[in-house]
């Protein structure tokens, strides 16, 4: 049995590493892990570039549910006090971010992109909205996709207690 904290960085880098072909399979290029330049950068987890734009991308791999079982309904992009725009001029790209909601007891994941500027409110939004209402806004890089890399074990609970899954036959 994993702890918790086992739990979150296995799921944190299985997103990283899905991330990577996502990104390929969406049209980047350039794409590399900045934590292996900087480790435990204080914004982005890749940069990539695509059509001529360069990306600093946070990557956040949650469970989709909380263990209410409720859609867990925003992540966390970027610690409050953090200069990111700073982080940005740095590396001459725009901030951006992946988001990969799992379900580990289905093997499923979904993954979206977008741009801080996307999701800023005056400046000071600090997570993605993940409702199915902003989720329609976002680039989808995966919907619903079976990886039998995901492990069951990465589960928090919430998805048995989820209005998600499927009806059992008798």
């Amino acid at each position: 049995m994993l702890s918790e904290i086992q739990r979150i960085q296995a799921l944190g880098r299985w997103g990283e590493n899905k991330t990577l072909a996502l990104l390929k399979h969406a049209g980047f290029v350039q794409e590399r892990d900045v934590n292996a330049e900087t480790c435990n950068h204080p914004f982005g987890d890749i940069y990539a570039e695509r059509d001529g734009l360069r990306y600093l991308i946070s990557v956040k791999t949650r469970n989709k549910f909380q263990t209410s079982g409720l859609l867990n309904p925003s992540y966390n992009v970027r610690k409050k006090g953090a200069d990111v725009l700073c982080i940005a001029r740095r590396y001459h790209a725009q901030l951006a971010w992946v988001t990969v909601q799992v379900i580990p007891e289905r093997q499923l994941f979904c993954g979206y992109f977008g741009t801080i500027n996307q999701i800023q409110v005056h400046g000071e939004r600090f997570s993605i909205p993940m409702q199915a209402s902003a989720t329609s806004r976002y680039e989808c890089l995966a919907d619903e996709v079976t990886d039998l890399r995901i492990r069951p074990e990465w589960t928090n609970g919430g998805y048995s207690r989820s209005r998600e899954r499927p009806l059992m036959s008798n």
